[in-house]
């Protein structure tokens, strides 16, 4: 028989979120499904615990191969009409597939749904997003009022089989970050639409696998991801002139924290090793593009994007992207 929902996840050293996992998987009610876990040379005891599981067909790879080859092994073997990318570090409740499945089945017209997504130790709400990582300086799409969504957290999502076949699955240029973006993105230019199930609630733990990594190495992980995905959607001197409006913004939000560390507590957004991280990725990119003539002008159409933005503001009451 074959199941309403093959479960896609990739591991790396994840002993400590994965026995919850799979107890959330066998309380599952109301669907059939099979799990294949594509494990990224852990180190711990994560292997020992997918494996002592029925019904989960388990990959041992030697090296880290990443996030996306992992789930493209995983989608390759899958035989349902569903695949629920899901990542290791989340806990649900016994009805998150059959509500998602249900949701699917009821909206033909949508490709992907995901989940309200609670992130963190103190729950905070990811909404699906609505603009691009980049759109703060070079929009990918017009308007600044969006009601499409345009990505959906890459933690939890259920997908229809034949659109990540139609795909190619997911860009193996994304290591870690934002290949969950760069699909979301691709499958609404072939013309499918993005879900939200609002009422099926999943819990992101986040960062089990990355625990004693640093916060700079964390975060160029994130810009890294990025990057590759400027340098798949944006032309080339757009890609370079956010490269150096970047490395600029850096150095002035560097400036303003050290002036705040005077007076008061400096925000997350102004961590340094969060802004080393931005201003060493955006190094290399500008190594690997060096500015010319269109740069400059790029980085004008950006400078001046930033006056309509902080416009925006003003008449929304609030900063008009979800994503920078």
């Amino acid at each position: 028989m074959i199941p309403d929902v093959s479960v896609s996840i990739v591991t790396h050293n994840n002993e400590g979120c994965a026995d919850d996992l799979i107890r959330d998987l066998q309380a599952q009610e109301g669907v059939a499904w099979e799990v294949f876990v594509f494990d990224n040379a852990s180190s711990d005891a994560t292997r020992d615990i997918v494996r002592g599981t029925n019904s989960v067909t388990l990959f041992e790879s030697a090296e880290n191969l990443g996030y996306s080859k992992g789930h493209n092994r995983n989608i390759r073997d899958s035989r349902s009409r569903y695949v629920l990318l899901l990542n290791p570090d989340v806990r649900f409740s016994p009805g998150m597939m059959s509500g998602l499945v249900g949701y699917l089945d009821r909206h033909p017209d949508v490709a992907l749904a995901g989940p309200r997504i609670l992130e963190g130790g103190d729950r905070r709400h990811f909404a699906p997003r609505h603009f691009y990582p980049g759109e703060g300086m070079v929009a990918l799409e017009p308007g600044l009022r969006r009601s499409a969504i345009a990505w959906l957290n890459g933690c939890c999502i259920l997908a229809r089989r034949s659109t990540l076949c139609e795909l190619g699955g997911f860009d193996e240029d994304y290591f870690l970050y934002q290949g969950e973006t760069d699909l979301c993105l691709r499958a609404r230019r072939l013309g499918f639409t993005l879900g939200w199930v609002p009422e099926v609630v999943v819990h992101h733990i986040h960062r089990q696998s990355q625990r004693d990594i640093s916060d700079y190495e964390y975060a160029r992980r994130l810009f890294e991801g990025s990057a590759v995905f400027w340098r798949k959607h944006y032309a080339p001197a757009d890609m370079a002139g956010m490269a150096q409006f970047q490395m600029g913004f850096s150095r002035l939000l560097s400036l303003a924290g050290q002036a705040l560390d005077r007076v008061s507590r400096r925000p997350p957004e102004l961590n340094p090793e969060r802004l080393m991280a931005r201003r060493d990725v955006c190094r290399e990119l500008t190594a690997s593009n060096p500015p010319d003539g269109s740069t400059t002008r790029a980085v004008a159409r950006i400078a001046l994007r930033q006056v309509r933005l902080a416009a925006e503001s003003i008449r929304q009451g609030r900063f008009p992207l979800d994503d920078y």
